[in-house]
């Protein structure tokens, strides 16, 4: 046999005995080869099912529950973590309504008017802390539910404007038009009237908070906004039962932090014994303004809701202690004085038979609380028999010291008793007649304390003059008085 023929004859080889892999494939058919060399489409199918291949077969017990088992645990692990997630999403909202009930009562520090912190809040307008969380939505005396608060009102007398001007919190009214203010997880309140079943009483005054006040000694509670001090409230929390461990905050109520205390809303009046009152007669007429002896006194003007249309008034000591005339810019003005009363004269001063001359600048300063600044070359007269020693004019018998037109006389008043509420207040000098107190005690004065009308039918009259209006911040300085109470007379 040559090469060539060698190499052309060939031997076929069978598809099985190719296979590396012991499981059945399906083949092709090798073209040439016998029928008895290919592998029939019943061996196929046999051998297939030989080692499972197209066998149908469903999940053991075993496996179902170990499926149903992963879809359980993948199931809860997702409801905790959501759970978790809405927890702390109102945990969240009740702290933030928090801050927003403590705005309500003692207003924003942080926000300014005109360069200066604003006054606002229900503590300013009313003058004493809400006794329940509804007072803050509603004009209603939580003590009393009958009755309405005073509600804001502009004072014509002291120019204060004093009442409650809520809503101090914005809230949608519920499906009944009634406006609740909840915490974060819409707890309500079950029995808050304390009855021991649920009834009309319940869930109307604070909503589902815990809200307690608390009178001076910070420990002892009470109900009576008048005594109390301080606030302090708290979330029943997410289990909505109050005691448990997941109220905010988890301290009993008695020791939880204020949410507000004295110190975010009360005020300190400083050097308010002595206030000087100067005079100044401004009027058109040139006439002298008499002003009888005790005739006068100083109004410090307030928010209070126990005083009618919500303004109270501190009085101070009345004045003048003698009938004084205040200058006008052309007529002179005088001092009534009464025999042996000393007063004190400027250094320099010299004294000729009745007439006293000023040669330095200074004050005559009289006993009774009285001072007329001079000038230099300024004159006055002084009752006959009046003697200078030095810098004492003792004088001889009683009458008047006149002073020169242009003149301005100051007394000095005190006050027994001063607030220490937040607000808006008013100083003015007033008319002091409590024989007729409808229409001229406490009438701002100005120039008179003559009645207007009629006892029986008496006029309003408002002033042209101003108070002296001021506000009172607290965590701030000290609030001290005007120096002086410059007051015209128009």
């Amino acid at each position: 046999m040559d090469k060539r023929s060698a190499s052309t004859k060939f031997k076929f080889i069978t598809v099985d005995a190719l296979r590396l892999s012991t499981l059945p494939t399906q083949t092709q058919p090798n073209v040439g080869a016998t029928p008895s060399r290919e592998l029939t489409a019943l061996s196929i199918a046999t051998r297939r099912r030989s080692y499972g291949v197209g066998k149908q077969r469903g999940f053991t017990l075993l496996e179902m529950l170990l499926v149903i088992f992963l879809m359980a645990l993948v199931a809860s692990t997702g409801l905790m973590l959501t759970e978790g997630v809405e927890d702390q999403s109102k945990y969240d909202e009740t702290k933030r309504r928090m801050e927003l009930i403590r705005k309500a009562i003692i207003g924003d520090p942080t926000r300014t008017v005109n360069g200066a912190p604003e006054i606002s809040g229900f503590v300013a307008d009313m003058g004493r802390l809400p006794e329940c969380l509804r007072e803050l939505l509603e004009a209603v005396d939580c003590g009393n539910p009958g009755t309405a608060l005073p509600v804001w009102n502009q004072d014509p007398n002291s120019g204060i404007g004093a009442g409650w001007r809520g809503p101090y919190l914005s809230v949608m009214s519920d499906h009944d038009s009634v406006k609740r203010f909840r915490d974060g997880y819409g707890n309500e309140d079950i029995d808050e009237d304390g009855a021991g079943i649920a009834d009309d009483n319940d869930d109307v005054q604070n909503f589902g908070w815990i809200w307690q006040l608390y009178k001076a000694d910070r420990i002892t509670p009470t109900a009576d906004p008048a005594e109390a001090v301080l606030i302090r409230i708290k979330s029943k929390g997410f289990d909505g039962l109050g005691g448990s461990a997941d109220d905010y905050p988890d301290s009993p109520i008695d020791d939880v932090e204020p949410l507000v205390d004295k110190f975010d809303y009360e005020v300190n009046f400083q050097n308010w014994n002595t206030i000087i009152v100067r005079f100044q007669n401004n009027s058109a007429s040139g006439v002298p303004v008499s002003i009888s002896a005790n005739a006068l006194r100083l109004a410090l003007s307030f928010s209070d809701d126990s005083q009618p249309d919500a303004v109270n008034e501190l009085d101070s000591a009345t004045f003048p202690s003698t009938a004084i005339s205040v200058p006008s810019s052309s007529v002179v003005g005088s001092v009534n004085v009464t025999n042996a009363t000393s007063l004190t004269v400027p250094t320099g001063t010299t004294l000729s038979g009745t007439t006293l001359t000023f040669n330095t600048a200074g004050d005559l300063t009289f006993t009774a609380g009285i001072t007329v600044p001079v000038i230099a070359g300024n004159t006055a007269n002084v009752p006959t028999g009046s003697t200078l020693a030095g810098t004492t004019l003792t004088i001889g018998s009683n009458g008047a010291i006149t002073f020169p037109a242009g003149s301005v006389i100051s007394v000095t008043t005190n006050f027994p008793g001063l607030p220490n509420i937040m607000g808006n207040y008013s100083l003015m000098v007033v008319c002091n007649d409590p024989a007729n107190p409808n229409a001229v005690d406490g009438k701002r004065f100005d120039g008179d304390c003559d009645l207007y009308g009629d006892d029986a039918t008496p006029l309003m009259y408002v002033p042209s003059n101003q108070p002296y209006l001021f506000s009172a911040l607290p965590r701030s300085n000290p609030v001290a008085p005007p120096s002086p109470l410059l007051w015209t007379i128009e």
